[in-house]
């Protein structure tokens, strides 16, 4: 019996961070990086090469690979092996870590494989199983420096995730009433009857992952992990962790015909629109450059789940845009971590002209502040663009408008503060860094330049997947 190409590279990516997982927890920390680093790296290049391949298709009853779910897996993937490496020279920094560095590889893999395996499997069931066990494995990693601050945003998190996963488990239920089955690959082909018992089934769908997604108002827990979590689990977090849950939720939204029901449209708008407002202007507010970024990440996904809600180049445009800010969004945490690693604070008031002494750490920051926030030619820029485009082909000019009103509010707030860090009048802890604390940018300037190509020079393979992708869900490209 032969086994194809594509078969292998999808089990040969299930199996490597499962493997990295159980390889970490050997007594030994060099043994504990390389696994991670390892099981990464193979999950990065399996799926690498089942989206280059243009692999679709089912693997029996519960496995599943189409270009939406390969799109999200190269984000997953991507940001899971720069994390890793970047954990190495961040470990070392913390002092009296509650977890032992086999401890924390472990879950940052098992972290990973749990996202893999929600990209991976066809039916809805299992993949609500995948997003409930993102929070298990990666609630204890926000714990790792052991501030009480920590404990109770990890408590925060579990709670209030684990209550929105009640709601999407009844939207499941629902679905399942109404329809008999919950293979998406099958509901996608053969779209039910939007009756109203689907169509609620969609809604509550939308409440329930919407809590992990970090729509306003379900999205409290998010600054507060975001920011008290390790700098690499940051990146994971902001990077790929809110658009897989996002992700879930589109199978669940692909269930309807297209185009979806107006009722569920204005429902996405309602929430996209008041989580990308109120995140822009909460940006404003914080005094927390880890919170600052935890609050850019929620504006972006409320503004990607308007793209969605519009369709059409605004759906291209909303993957563009998730794609794009996995890891611009992932190379500002590194740089944060750095900073945080060498001033030993957060606290915006208490840092300025950390360029002086950190100029590598410092441009990147400032390049990747200017990334998440939509910045020309960074592929969130194209995103958010199409998104704004199209609105107004959709016959809806104040949704494009007021998109643009929360894209530059978050601009000016996050680039402001970011720049004053970065090019302000030294303070003592900027004076006090020496260089030596600068190391680990390189993944940081590598995911940079991931982000630049895709809005530059739209990666070949990338490009034709995101359409595709798009085209799933009833949109189309530009």
């Amino acid at each position: 019996m032969t086994v194809d190409a594509p078969t292998l590279a999808l089990f040969g990516l299930l199996a490597s961070p499962s493997a990295a997982a159980l390889l970490a927890l050997v007594p030994n920390d060099r043994v504990s990086e390389a696994s991670a680093r390892g099981g990464s790296l193979a999950a990065f290049l399996s799926a690498v090469f089942l989206l280059a391949s243009g692999t679709s298709g089912q693997w029996g009853a519960y496995l599943g690979l189409d270009p939406l779910s390969a799109v999200f897996l190269i984000m997953v993937t991507g940001i899971y092996a720069t994390s890793s490496w970047y954990s190495k020279r961040y470990l070392r920094s913390v002092h009296q870590p509650f977890l032992t560095p086999q401890v924390y590889y472990a879950l940052v893999s098992a972290f990973a494989f749990s996202m893999v395996f929600t990209l991976v499997v066809s039916d809805l069931g299992l993949m609500w199983i995948g997003v409930e066990a993102t929070t298990v494995a990666s609630a204890l990693l926000i714990v790792l420096e052991r501030k009480p601050s920590s404990v109770e945003a990890a408590w925060r998190y579990t709670l209030i995730a684990s209550a929105g996963l009640t709601i999407a488990l009844f939207a499941l239920l629902l679905l399942y009433t109404s329809t008999g089955t919950l293979n998406a690959f099958a509901l996608a082909a053969r779209p039910p009857p939007a009756t109203l018992p689907v169509e609620m089934a969609v809604a509550l769908a939308l409440v329930g992952y919407g809590t992990k997604v970090g729509l306003f108002p379900m999205h409290t827990w998010l600054p507060d992990a975001h920011s008290e979590a390790p700098s690499p689990v940051s990146a994971m977090f902001s990077g790929v962790l809110l658009p897989t849950a996002l992700y879930a939720f589109l199978r669940v939204y692909r269930v309807l015909p297209a185009p979806a029901p107006a009722s569920i449209r204005y429902l996405l708008l309602a929430f996209g629109i008041a989580t990308a407002l109120v995140a822009a202007f909460l940006v404003q507010r914080q005094r927390s450059y880890k919170r600052l970024l935890a609050y850019s990440s929620m504006e972006v996904m409320g503004i990607a789940v308007v793209g969605v809600a519009i369709g059409g180049v605004a759906l291209y445009g909303a993957l563009l845009l998730l794609l794009a800010h996995a890891f611009a969004k992932s190379a500002a945490f590194y740089c944060a971590g750095n900073v945080l690693r060498a001033t030993g604070t957060s606290k915006i008031d208490e840092l300025s002209g950390v360029g002086r002494s950190m100029p590598w750490t410092g441009a990147g920051w400032l390049l990747s502040a200017a990334a998440v926030t939509g910045a020309p030619p960074f592929g969130t820029f194209l995103g958010e663009l199409l998104i704004v485009v199209g609105s107004f082909e959709a016959g809806l000019p104040w949704v494009g408008g007021v998109v643009a009103v929360a894209i530059l509010i978050a601009f000016l707030g996050v680039n402001s503060q970011i720049g004053r860090i970065v090019l302000g009048d030294p303070t003592p802890r900027a004076i006090a860094v020496g260089a030596e604390r600068e190391g680990g940018f390189g993944v940081a300037y590598l995911n940079l330049g991931v982000a630049l190509a895709i809005g530059i020079a739209s990666l070949p393979y990338l490009s034709r997947a995101v359409v595709a992708a798009a085209s799933l869900l009833g949109g189309r490209g530009p």
